[in-house]
């Protein structure tokens, strides 16, 4: 089952991005540009994304009106990987923003899980 993506925020000025379900975080994990939040159950319950605009191939005008978004992290042996489905207001353009990283977040059973947004 999805759970909810409460809060997403686009900081124009700073080109910052930022969404999350509202768990409380238990610790982040830098990795360059992208800032994973992670739960007391080692699940990321949440993302920011700096030099967002440069990072997604989106551009600052259309992430200020991001109407959808569908983050599904699949969990793996010893690495998450990460992709955004997002959909703007303008055009009803959408765009799938595949982010893999590697990282090990002490699972050792492989599943999948999907957040959604919508406005």
């Amino acid at each position: 089952m999805a759970r909810q993506i409460k809060t997403i925020d686009y900081d124009a000025g700073n080109d910052i991005f930022f969404i999350s379900d509202g768990e409380k975080v238990k610790a982040s994990l830098d990795i360059g540009d992208f800032v994973l939040d992670v739960n007391h159950n080692n699940l990321i319950c949440g993302i920011e994304i700096m030099d967002a605009s440069e990072n997604l191939g989106i551009s600052k005008e259309n992430l200020k009106y991001i109407q959808n978004i569908k983050m599904s992290v699949t969990y793996k042996t010893n690495h998450v990987y990460v992709l955004l489905m997002i959909a703007f207001e303008k055009d009803g353009k959408e765009v799938n923003v595949p982010i893999p990283l590697t990282l090990s977040l002490g699972h050792k059973i492989p599943r999948k899980e999907v957040l959604v947004y919508n406005l």
